[in-house]
């Protein structure tokens, strides 16, 4: 039941663009520039929480888990020329249409976000 969603991105992000761009939306990281976690506390969004790690070449990978309408799971890697969300656990009564078109926007979104972090 697994898929992924991808959008280019130029290159990944460094950790300080991260921390900048996380501060800018309630979303708590508690690692370093290797490896560590995160989470989105905020009431108003689904609860996320997950771990990432840097590879040596800057690209990164990590999974998440999310509860929306039920478990929401997966995993993510940022590399030069995309990012990519693959989903491996989706609520039963989420549409996984509805969960593509959302998830699409939701990282164009994070793309223009973390644009305007790097000046």
């Amino acid at each position: 039941m697994s898929f992924a969603i991808t959008q280019p991105l130029e290159r990944p992000p460094t950790y300080t663009e991260i921390q900048t761009l996380a501060g800018k939306h309630d979303v708590q990281i508690h690692g370093n520039e290797l490896a560590g976690d995160f989470c989105h506390p905020s009431s108003e969004q689904p609860k996320v929480t997950g771990r990432y790690a840097f590879a040596p070449n800057g690209d990164i990978h990590g999974d998440f888990s999310a509860n929306v309408m039920g478990k929401l799971a997966g995993r993510f890697a940022l590399a030069a020329g995309k990012i990519e969300v693959t989903v491996t656990e989706k609520p039963f009564l989420l549409p996984e249409a509805i969960l593509k078109s959302t998830l699409s926007n939701a990282l164009k979104e994070f793309c223009t976000k973390l644009n305007s972090v790097r000046g």
